[in-house]
């Protein structure tokens, strides 16, 4: 059986399942290069019909993301709806409107079933069969992502999903036996934490939807009696359910009539208790309602999923939970996650769990051949001058040129998916070499001086560095965790701060090669992992194509990219 997801909104995503097992998840952002690209995923369906072989009279069912979906937007879009939000016509604004009249009632059953009209209209002129088309509620897709990527169908797991909004709803509670799904609390998206936190983003000047994650990594540099004294002030700003399940705002607050009040609430106090103190309570509400919910329901090992599990600190502090026994978080667990719910959802409802297999790695994306590469580099226009050689042991190699301080672009096997660089689509350094993260901003990231790197961590080292407490599997840079002493030796790849890390465990099971360049490079350094961050230039998502990465290296100080067996040095 085989399954299409499409998820057509924010971050756009198509995915394809056979007989219960992921055969390509790709992002539009990656294959038309505009980051956390938006819309119908055109590009991504035709390369995934092109590299299966198949076409959409070979798909059985097809499982779309939401109900409704609100109109496209692009970067410019999103922040001039968040502009009208502060002048006052938040349920008027012309490009992306209907997003906010869609609640009321007596408008929203026509404008969902115009919508989903427009949407299946689409389909059909791609060649799709209607009547193999399925709108799936946003909510039980990004559950569906996390339990059945999960992959425990013996015991009862808890799946707690939140994000900024989605079929009207911000986050549900529900309980998984047997496969079998049953919702018992929601959220509406006019009490959303989600939407707070793009909020406060627009207001420090930043992109909401995109730069989240900056206001999380200034929390730990920010004194945190002021910080805490504004996160006292947002909890006054909510009330929980006697139970803990739900929450709304109390009486005179709103999260789509309140840039005005945030922009006053912000004036003149300093931009880090602020950023500090939005991250705390962030933080400390979410582990009330977890801790809520396991006492309500009595189950301890959780799933989770929803664009506010993005955040890193927040899930730390979830899986240090006396009260959680196993958590699993989904990689990239965004909206761009719901394509992969879709297909989940669908295979489970057809044929229950026989088929799907736990979420193993998310290298789901295309790869290329050393004639492919040798092929584009032959025919790029490049300006520069570059050596290009051929390496039978390539992660030897590389191995060797990270151990003499140089940074290193990697393009090897499949593609990642999600927001993470997983070290095929990597920019990896030394951890312990002097200046390293000076170098690499300067040479190509520009990243804001307060954001830590990540590391990559050989499986045989990852507890001589890191502190877990083993209720996870750590494969996806999805949580941050404290580290030892030891881990000085990985120092560029952790937070300077608060010396936590957000690790990649690496594993020669699910990526062989990687696990090999890691290996190498303790032959030579003792030093069991290597700083990674994405391969990209800022501003871009990560690179797509071989053209894509000769781009990076072409308009950066990178003096050096390992793509497939080929290693290309910059002449200088």
């Amino acid at each position: 059986m085989r399954i299409l997801g499409i998820h057509d909104g924010h971050n756009a995503s198509a995915c394809l399942m056979e007989d219960g097992q992921l055969k390509y998840l790709i992002q539009e952002e990656r294959v038309c290069g505009e980051k956390n690209k938006s819309g119908f995923p055109f590009k991504s369906i035709e390369l995934i019909f092109r590299e299966a072989g198949i076409g959409f009279s070979d798909i059985d069912a097809i499982g779309m993301n939401g109900t409704y979906m609100p109109p496209p937007a692009d970067r410019k879009q999103t922040l001039d709806y968040y502009k009208s939000l502060a002048k006052g016509n938040g349920f008027i604004n012309g490009s992306i409107i209907k997003n906010r009249l869609k609640n009321i009632g007596f408008i929203a059953g026509p404008y969902e079933k115009r919508n989903r009209e427009k949407r299946l209209q689409t389909l059909k002129q791609l060649g799709a069969d209607p009547s193999r088309v399925q709108f799936i509620d946003h909510h039980a897709l990004h559950a569906a992502a996390a339990y059945y990527g999960n992959g425990d169908f013996e015991n009862d797991i808890l799946v707690l999903t939140n994000d900024g909004a989605g079929d009207r709803l911000c986050a549900t509670v529900n309980v998984f036996s047997k496969g079998k799904m049953q919702r018992i609390a929601a959220v509406h998206e006019n009490h959303s934490i989600g939407i707070l936190y793009a909020i406060f983003t627009f207001l420090t000047g930043m992109v909401p939807l995109e730069h989240e994650y900056k206001i999380m990594g200034m929390a730990p540099y920010a004194h945190k009696s002021g910080s805490q004294k504004v996160a006292d002030e947002f909890w006054k700003m909510f009330e929980f359910s006697e139970d803990g399940l739900t929450w709304k705002f109390i009486p005179g607050y709103s999260v789509f009539g309140s840039v005005n009040y945030f922009r006053e609430f912000m004036f003149l106090r300093r931009f880090d208790y602020l950023m500090a103190g939005l991250q705390y309570f962030t933080e400390q509400f979410l582990v009330q309602w977890v801790k809520a919910c396991i006492k309500n329901t009595g189950i301890r090992k959780i799933a989770l999923s929803g664009g506010t599990f993005m955040n890193v600190k927040a899930d730390k502090l979830i899986m240090e939970l006396d009260e959680v026994e196993k958590i699993f978080v989904f990689p990239s667990c965004g909206d761009e996650s719901n394509s992969v719910g879709a297909c989940y959802y669908l295979e489970a409802e057809k044929n229950g769990t026989r088929n799907i297999r736990k979420l193993e790695d998310i290298y789901l994306g295309i790869s290329f051949t050393n004639e492919q590469v040798k092929k584009a580099f032959d025919q790029y226009p490049f300006q520069s001058k570059y050596r290009i050689t051929f390496h039978e042991n390539i992660e030897k190699e590389v191995a060797r040129v990270l151990a003499d301080n140089h940074v290193v672009a990697r393009f090897k096997g499949r593609e990642e998916f999600g927001a993470r660089s997983l070290g095929n689509r990597a920019i990896i350094a030394n951890p312990n070499a002097p200046g390293i993260i000076k170098e690499i901003n300067e040479m190509i990231k520009n990243r804001d001086f307060w954001m830590p790197f990540a590391s990559s961590i050989l499986d045989t080292d990852f507890h001589k560095y890191v502190k877990s407490p083993c209720k996870n599997n750590p494969y996806y840079m999805i949580m941050t965790f404290d580290t030892h002493d030891a881990a000085d030796e990985i120092k560029g790849g952790i937070h300077p701060y608060d010396r936590t890390v957000r690790p990649q465990l690496v594993t020669r099971k699910h990526n062989p090669s990687y696990w090999d360049l890691l290996n190498e490079f303790k032959k030579i350094t003792g030093i069991g992992g290597i700083l990674n961050t994405s391969l990209n230039l800022h501003g871009l998502p990560l690179v797509h194509t071989p053209e894509d990465a000769f781009h990076v290296i072409e308009n950066s100080n990178l003096g050096f990219l390992a793509i497939e067996n080929y290693l290309i040095e910059k002449i200088k």
